[in-house]
């Protein structure tokens, strides 16, 4: 599998500090409300954007978004797992 699936009103963590002032950082938790996506030439959806509201942020709404919600862009990761069997 190439991808995460991402699915509205799942739990989401973020893993790195967005804003810290604003507390958006490493292990804060939320709720997925929004995905922005792009479209390939195949037709495939990819992320570029969500929308999290997080109960325990403290910073300023940017325009268009509610209160305690904020943005987190697309970023490649690498992910391995390992089977410990």
């Amino acid at each position: 599998m190439q991808s995460l699936p991402l699915v509205e009103g799942m739990p989401v963590v973020f893993t790195q500090n967005y804003d810290v002032s604003g507390g958006v950082v490493n292990g804060t938790e939320g709720i997925l409300r929004s995905i922005n996506y792009e479209e390939d030439q195949e037709g495939n959806r990819i992320a570029t954007s969500c929308v999290v509201s997080c109960d325990s942020v403290s910073c300023d709404a940017l325009p268009g978004l509610g209160v305690n919600e904020v943005v987190a862009l697309r970023e490649r990761v690498k992910v391995q797992i390992r089977n410990p069997y």
